[in-house]
C-alpha cells in the first residue's frame, strides 16, 4: 500500500466506520475497517459491519499500487485524530502485516489484517430506487418509542413507509405510538421494518439536507449517495395498523399547548423521580404537573388553551416515557385525553399516544434517624 490522502477526509470516513462496528465481538477482525486501494481510479474503499449493517465508503487519493488490508476501525480514528499535518501517507510493503502512517514528523506502525481474513461483505443490488431526505429529524422522532429490550423484534423496530403522499414513519414499544411526517417528495410504494439501532447509526452520519437513494431487496434496505453506501438487515413482520389505531381515538378534550413548556414543566418535577409515575391535572387553562419520590415531592403548572370539550380530571403516566416523547418532538402541539386515560399528542410533524397508569401511590418520607439512648451508669 502506498497512498497520499486528505487527513481529515479520511479521520471523517474512519469515524464513521467505527460507529459501526461492534465493540466486542468473537471474531477480532469485525471490528476492523477494510481498506482496498484501486490506482487505476485513485480511490480508497471503506467497508464496516456488524453483520446487521454495513458502510461502504469511497474517497479520492493519490494510489500508487492495488492493496487491501483491515485495521482496527477505532484505534485508525484515534491515531488520525492525533497527526497534526493536513495530509496523511499510509505505507506497507507487499505481504507484510503491518502498516506505516505518517503525517508531517509523526508517525504509526501498527498490526493490520490481511484482506482475505475480513468477511466477505455482500451488499445486495437494487434496481428501483426513490429519494429520501431529513433522516436525522424522522429518527428522532420515532426511535426514542421503540423498545430495544422487548422480546418482539417489530417493537424493536421503525416502521418505514413510502407513500404516494411521502415518506411516513412509525414506533412502538407497545404502550406508547407515535407516527411522524417526512419527506413529502420521497414518494413510492414500499415499507420495510428496520431495526431502530440501525436507523440510529445512520441518522448519526448524515444530516438532514442529505438526500439519499433508497431501495430494499425484501431482506435489506439500502440507502446511496454519492461515495456512500448504508445497508441494513430488515425484520420481517406484520407491523401495527397504526392508521387504524390513531384513526380510532376520540378525545374527550384538546387544550393548546407547546412541547418547549410541557418538557420544561416535566423536567422541573421529574427530579424528585425520574423512573416513577407523573400525575396530570387538568382544570380549564390550568395543567398541572407533580411527581412524588421518597425524597419529597415536586409540583409545576402552566397555562393552556382549551380547544375542544371540558378540560378536568387527573391523569398518571410513566415519567420516563413522557419525558422521552417531549425530548423528541418540537413545536405548538394540540394535547388531548382519550377513553381510559389515553394521552395524545399531535404536532405539525408527528402524532403520540401513550397509555395512562394507575394512581401512584405515595412514597413515605425519608427522615433522619434518631441517635441511640445513652446508656445510663450503673
Amino acid at each position: 500500500m502506498n497512498i497520499t490522502m486528505n487527513r481529515a477526509e479520511l479521520l471523517h470516513a474512519v469515524r464513521r466506520a467505527a460507529a459501526v462496528v461492534p465493540t466486542s465481538s468473537p471474531l477480532e477482525v469485525l471490528k476492523g475497517v477494510c481498506l482496498e486501494v484501486d490506482a487505476a481510479i485513485q480511490s480508497l474503499v471503506l467497508t464496516a459491519t456488524n453483520l446487521e449493517v454495513t458502510l461502504k465508503q469511497r474517497l479520492s487519493c493519490d494510489a500508487q499500487e492495488d492493496d487491501a488490508l483491515a485495521i482496527d476501525a477505532k484505534l485508525l480514528a484515534g491515531m488520525l485524530e492525533r497527526l497534526p499535518g493536513d495530509t496523511v501517507e499510509l505505507r506497507r510493503d507487499p505481504d507484510v502485516p503491518r502498516l506505516n502512517i505518517r503525517s508531517g514528523e509523526a508517525r504509526y506502525n501498527v498490526s493490520v489484517w490481511e484482506r482475505s481474513s475480513y468477511p466477505k461483505v455482500e451488499i445486495p443490488t437494487v434496481t428501483s430506487l426513490v429519494r429520501a431526505s431529513g433522516i436525522p429529524s424522522m429518527t428522532r422522532r420515532t426511535v426514542f418509542a421503540t423498545d430495544e429490550k422487548n422480546e418482539k423484534p417489530m417493537l424493536k423496530c421503525v416502521h418505514l413507509r413510502f407513500t404516494q403522499d411521502g415518506l411516513r414513519a412509525a414506533g412502538s414499544d407497545g404502550n406508547c405510538v407515535v407516527t411522524a411526517k417526512g419527506d413529502d417528495k420521497s414518494t413510492g410504494d414500499f415499507s420495510v421494518l428496520i431495526p431502530a439501532s440501525s436507523l440510529g447509526r445512520l441518522a448519526q452520519m448524515c444530516e438532514d439536507k442529505d438526500e439519499f437513494r433508497v431501495g430494499t431487496t425484501g431482506k435489506k434496505v439500502v440507502f446511496v449517495r454519492e461515495g456512500f453506501l448504508f445497508s441494513a438487515r430488515l425484520i420481517e413482520s406484520n407491523y401495527i395498523d397504526t392508521d387504524r389505531i390513531t384513526g380510532s381515538l376520540k378525545n374527550q378534550f384538546t387544550v393548546l399547548t407547546d412541547v418547549a413548556e410541557l418538557r420544561k414543566s416535566l423536567e422541573s418535577v421529574s427530579c424528585v423521580e425520574p423512573d416513577g409515575k407523573v400525575r396530570l391535572s387538568f382544570e380549564g387553562m390550568t395543567l398541572s404537573f407533580q411527581c412524588s419520590g421518597v425524597h419529597g415531592s415536586a409540583h409545576n403548572t402552566i397555562t393552556v388553551a382549551p380547544l375542544t370539550g371540558m378540560p378536568q380530571g387527573e391523569y398518571w403516566y410513566l415519567t420516563k416515557r413522557l419525558s422521552g416523547c417531549l425530548r423528541s418532538l418540537s413545536g405548538t402541539a394540540t394535547l388531548g385525553v382519550a377513553a381510559g386515560g389515553m394521552l395524545t399528542l399531535n404536532t405539525e410533524n408527528a402524532f403520540y399516544m401513550q397509555t395512562g397508569v394507575r394512581p401512584g401511590v405515595e412514597q413515605p418520607k425519608k427522615t433522619a434517624k434518631e441517635p441511640p439512648a445513652e446508656k445510663k451508669a450503673a
